[in-house]
C-alpha cells in the first residue's frame, strides 16, 4: 500500500522515485542543497520553501549528501568543483584513447550516464550501472577496486578475475567486456588535495 503525500514534504519523492539525482550547489556542514535535478528527466526542482526568509533549503532525509575532504569556495562564496583524484585512460576496445575521471570516496562504474565513472564507449559487455566501484579513501590515500559479483561478465585485473576487493597500483590494467583500461592515480602516498591547504 502507498503512502499517500506528505503535504508538509518540500519534495515530491513519489515521482522521483527510482530516478537518480544529482546534488547541486552548497552542500558543507550545516547547508542543504539549493536545487534537486532529475538526471533521466533533466528537470530541476527547487523545495516549495526555497524563498524562505531564512534563505536556506530545508534539510531533505530522502537524500543522499556527499561528503568532500575537498570542500573549497571561491571568492564568490560558491563551492568549487571536486578535484578530480586519478583517471581511467582506455587502452583498448570502443573508446580507445578516451579517459574517465576519477573522484574521492565511491565511484560506480558502468555505462550508464548515472554512473560516475561512464565508460559509455559502445561496450554492451559493461554493465550499464554498478559493473564495478573503485574507491579513493583520502584517510588511507589509497585506492582499491571493488567487483560486483552480482554481474555476469566478470571484471579482470592484470589479467586475473576480480573477486574480492584489491587495492589498485599505479599503471594496473582493468578489463571490463571488450574494454581495456589504465589506472592513473594522482592522489596517493606522495600527494593527496588536502596537502594544499
Amino acid at each position: 500500500m502507498k503512502n499517500p503525500k506528505d503535504p508538509s514534504d518540500p519534495f515530491d519523492r513519489h515521482s522521483a522515485a527510482g530516478a537518480p539525482t544529482v546534488i547541486i550547489g552548497e552542500t558543507g556542514n550545516n547547508s542543504a542543497p539549493t536545487a534537486l535535478v532529475n538526471v533521466e528527466s533533466g528537470a530541476g526542482r527547487t523545495p516549495q520553501n526555497a524563498g524562505a526568509a531564512s534563505g536556506a533549503v530545508p534539510s531533505d532525509p530522502g537524500h543522499t549528501r556527499i561528503i568532500s575532504p575537498y570542500g573549497s569556495t571561491s571568492a564568490d562564496g560558491q563551492k568549487t568543483a571536486e578535484p578530480v583524484v586519478g583517471w581511467l585512460v582506455v587502452l583498448d576496445g570502443p573508446g580507445k584513447g578516451n579517459h574517465r575521471p576519477i573522484f574521492n570516496g565511491s565511484n560506480t562504474i558502468g555505462r550508464s550516464a548515472s554512473q560516475r565513472i561512464a565508460i559509455d564507449f559502445g561496450d554492451d559487455t559493461i554493465s550499464s550501472e554498478q559493473q564495478a566501484f573503485l574507491v579513493y579513501d583520502h584517510k588511507k590515500r589509497q585506492f582499491q577496486l571493488v567487483p560486483n559479483l552480482g554481474r555476469p561478465n566478470l571484471v579482470h585485473l592484470n589479467g586475473s578475475a576480480l573477486l574480492t576487493n584489491t587495492e589498485l597500483k599505479p599503471r594496473d590494467r582493468i578489463m571490463m567486456g571488450r574494454t581495456e583500461l589504465l589506472f592513473v592515480p594522482l592522489c596517493g602516498p606522495e600527494f593527496d588535495w588536502s596537502d594544499t591547504k
